[in-house]
């Protein structure tokens, strides 16, 4: 690869420091990359950043060659102030937000790029609007390679090297290893550098304290605001215990560096060897444990090998499988059985106008999406571990990584390595699974025992909806001896199967651990959140006379519905009685619908407990209910942020802002067990 070229600019009011202070960066040898071709585009960027101002000036020399013309979108904050070609001045046409520089020709050329922009302020502080595309402020500034600060040429991959520079007392960080860094009176710089193929770079900075150590040869770095400083330990700890777990599981770790930024923005993002994460969520403890395994996996499945959209996104759910849900089973079994089981109550509560095929999903853009593309494609992982046992899983994995590693990648390139490593042709499974919406409903019909020989037999029948799928069915029977256990292979709509044992059976429990994606069937989950929110037919009902907390209410439905809501009558004669309805407003006046409605009598847990608390009923005629109450604006306006992250819950208590008690209403018995008499 062609050395990158770099060109001088300036900024008007950032003076370049005297002298500078070097930080020694330890030359980290860059892990090698089998990469398919050469990146086709190559950046070699100076930029510097005020963040108090948003002011920023970039020079990006782009290498290309095989081309006809460089074509790319710039940020529209952004004024080009010079293009050159090889050197010499040129003009770009622009249509469109669309910029061309024709070629003379497909060998290889340089095009240098100068541009002057301010980037677009921070949101006010508690802003709770949509995360901006860039934003810049004395707090951080957030500028990712999507939001077009360099151009962007829509190529998969590039490669670049960046240098950064920003006043005192900020520090700047981004994607790619970390080169070189100095420390001036007035200014400080960094470089960094992918030579691997790589994302557009991502570029942050802020007034960050920075802490650093090395594991396994990797640097490890915290920049987090000063508040957050006496966290960097632990977040170095425990990156370093998730990057030294996936790299003993899949391969080694794809990048140099891995950081831990902390943001001004209320955010959770991902990056190449980065996630940036925001200040008043860094300290919650389920950050710095399933959240961050959650984006450090990242680095493997979406970063280093990228997603093929166009058959569907298999990454988000791998990394909830593998992460996630790892943690979980490292819990106990208690505490996984309890994930799949919180997965499929979710798909319960999806309409069925809202689902679709997981090759469809590419994004979590709403909660329905979540559904799917997270919950649904981490179980379709769970039972292929199953079907194919965890060493042909394991090495499955390893396979698609070892072929995969800086490419982009599709289900069929998955379909191909486990199928190398099972030698078994999975077509079946991966095609009922990606290729259709929805998932089975499996019945236990007839269930009776006898006596066979010295021993004892059961017969029962297990059916499914049509069109039919091929399933591997746990069973689990519980004898006087102990626990027999039989996978029933189950293809069609419907048959009967036996299993003989030397133990008197007592019962017979179909999926008894819910290690199957299907459908729930009534009376085995309690109702959540869900069964309201993603009902396109849920009726908004504000109980709330007092206009701030109307209000307040009226944002709270927006959040949860994810959508807006207009508020029904509170006239319960007027109330659909088959429709979903979301109930907010204020304690009394909750209470006095409830009674209106008809409502069994208010749970113990939700009885006068907490300022404001979120609960599931089930209204007469089956529909589903979920009740908000709070006991003044103020307290319903502190659980604006956390309440809709209680979706799969049946009730949440909150004292202020802390949930103090959630879960899920008892489950009292299964249509999925069949007991014997003795």
């Amino acid at each position: 690869m062609m050395a990158a070229h770099r060109a001088a600019i300036a900024i008007a009011g950032i003076a370049a420091a005297a002298a500078f202070a070097v930080i020694g960066v330890p030359a980290v040898k860059p892990d090698p990359v089998a990469a398919s071709a050469e990146p086709p585009v190559r950046h070699a960027i100076e930029a510097v950043l005020d963040p108090d101002s948003g002011r920023l000036e970039v020079t990006d020399v782009v290498t290309v060659r095989g081309r006809a013309a460089l074509e790319f979108r710039l940020a529209s904050w952004l004024a080009v102030a010079e293009i050159a070609l090889d050197g010499l001045p040129a003009r770009a046409a622009e249509s469109a937000g669309i910029w061309r520089v024709a070629l003379p020709d497909d060998g290889e050329h340089r095009i240098t790029v100068r541009l002057r922009g301010t980037v677009p302020p921070l949101p006010s502080e508690g802003g709770r609007g949509a995360v901006p595309s860039a934003a810049s402020g004395p707090a951080g500034s957030y500028l990712p390679g999507s939001a077009g600060w360099i151009p962007v040429t829509g190529d998969d991959w590039t490669a670049f090297r960046l240098t950064v520079e920003v006043p005192v007392p900020h520090r700047a960080v981004a994607t790619g290893r970390l080169e070189e860094e100095t420390l001036g009176e007035t200014a400080n710089r960094a470089v960094f550098a992918a030579d691997w193929p790589a994302e557009q770079p991502a570029l942050f900075a802020g007034p960050y304290s920075v802490e650093e150590r090395h594991e396994g040869g990797i640097r490890l770095r915290t920049y987090f605001h000063e508040e957050l400083a006496e966290l960097s330990d632990l977040y170095l700890r425990e990156s370093a215990r998730h990057l030294a777990r996936y790299s003993d599981e899949i391969g080694p770790y794809p990048f140099t560096d891995f950081h831990v930024i902390s943001s001004p923005l209320p955010v959770g993002l991902g990056f190449p060897n980065l996630t940036y994460v925001g200040r008043t969520v860094l300290p919650l403890p389920f950050m710095r444990g399933r959240s961050l395994a959650h984006e450090i996996l990242h680095n493997w499945w979406g970063n280093g090998v990228a997603v093929a959209y166009g058959g569907g996104n298999w990454a988000e759910g791998l990394t909830t499988y593998m992460a996630d849900y790892a943690l979980a089973e490292e819990a106990g079994a208690d505490a996984a059985r309890e994930m799949r089981l919180g997965w499929l109550r979710d798909y319960a509560a999806l309409p069925a106008e809202r689902d679709l095929p997981v090759e469809r999903f590419t994004a979590k853009q709403h909660d329905a999406a979540q559904v799917i593309g997270y919950g649904k494609v981490a179980f379709i992982f769970h039972m292929l571990r199953g079907e194919l046992g965890e060493a042909a899983f394991d090495e499955g994995l390893r396979r698609f990584w070892r072929e995969q590693r800086f490419r982009v990648a599709g289900w069929a390139d998955l379909r191909r390595a486990f199928e190398a490593a099972s030698g078994r042709d999975l077509g079946w499974f991966f095609a009922q699974w990606l290729e259709r919406p929805g998932a089975p409903r499996v019945e236990l019909g007839d269930g009776r025992s006898s006596a066979e020989g010295d021993g004892f037999r059961v017969a029962f029948t297990l059916r499914q909806d049509a069109p039919a799928y091929r399933l591997g069915i746990p069973v689990a029977i519980d004898t006087e001896a102990g626990e027999v256990r039989r996978r029933i292979t189950l293809k069609k709509g419907e048959m009967t199967a036996s299993v003989t044992m030397p133990g008197r059976p007592t019962a017979i429990r179909v999926d008894p651990e819910h290690d199957l994606f299907r459908r729930l069937l009534q009376g085995e989950s309690p109702p959540i959140f869900r069964d309201v929110t993603l009902s396109g037919e849920t009726v908004l009902v504000v109980a709330a006379s007092d206009a701030a907390m109307a209000a307040t209410a009226h944002r709270l439905a927006g959040r949860l519905l994810q959508r807006d809501a207009m508020a029904h009558g509170s006239d319960p004669a007027q109330i659909p009685r088959r429709a979903p309805v979301l109930v907010i407003g204020a304690t009394a006046e909750v209470a006095a619908l409830r009674k209106a409605l008809a409502l069994r009598d208010l749970p113990p847990k939700i009885a006068g407990s907490g300022t404001a608390r979120g609960w599931t009923e089930i209204r007469a005629g089956g529909a589903p209910a979920l009740l908000v109450s709070a006991e003044d604006a103020d307290a319903l306006a502190a659980v604006l942020r956390p309440l809709p992250h209680y979706r799969s819950r049946s009730y949440v208590v909150f004292e202020g802002s802390r949930a103090v008690d959630r879960g899920l209403w008892p489950v009292t018995d299964s249509p999925l067990v069949r007991r014997f008499d003795n």
